[in-house]
């Protein structure tokens, strides 16, 4: 009797411990399924998945976005050593002539392994026009992907905007960890979160 209970906790658990990673591990979901809404498609695959791109090569976001991409900005990070290109932003509709970070639809991808920032000015070529040349294509797409997200500014989604606070969340507690490891007084601390608004 024991252990047929032990037999059936077992495979409740290990049913239970299935049906959270298959909630994880959504699957792609093409942009005809979204009739147009390119938002949508961004939120649903580059946001409330993008746990999944961890670790993986940049090129496959490249493959499989299925919009063009008009344009890339970088994530410029300056400290210790020469700058690196931290991400790109992959902008995909613009809604003015510029870069406007709360209007326009984009995935960003940030690298684990950021090349320096010379030599994504060096991929860019001469111009600098910030379009995704072959050269640039080429210096980004076998780097290994550390975080993946879409304007969070746009969310319509309630299951995205909760994800979305959750991962800011804990990014932020993350932050602030570095920041105590790196000797930052603890009021300074609550005054950083203040200001953000946590």
């Amino acid at each position: 009797m024991k252990q047929t209970n032990f037999i059936l906790l077992a495979l409740f658990l290990f049913l239970s411990a299935g049906q959270l990673w298959a909630q994880k591990q959504k699957p792609y979901k093409p942009a005809a399924t979204f009739k147009g809404d390119t938002l949508g498609y961004l939120e649903y695959n580059y946001a409330l998945r993008g746990e999944q791109y961890k670790g993986k090569a940049v090129e496959v976001i490249l493959k499989e976005l299925e919009y063009p991409v008009l344009y890339v900005k970088s994530i410029r990070l300056i400290g210790e050593g020469p700058s690196r290109l931290g991400g790109l932003y992959l902008v995909v509709r613009e809604k003015m002539k510029q870069f406007f970070e709360t209007m326009d639809y984009y995935v960003v991808v940030w690298f684990e392994n950021p090349p320096t920032f010379d030599e994504y000015t060096e991929a860019l070529g001469r111009n600098h026009d910030d379009a995704l040349s072959q050269k640039l294509y080429d210096l980004i797409k076998d780097l290994k992907i550390a975080n993946v997200s879409t304007n969070s500014f746009l969310f319509k989604n309630p299951e995205n905007i909760k994800a979305w606070k959750e991962h800011h969340k804990r990014a932020m507690e993350k932050q602030y960890e570095e920041f105590r490891r790196a000797g930052m007084p603890e009021a300074e601390i609550k005054k950083l979160k203040k200001g953000f608004g946590d």
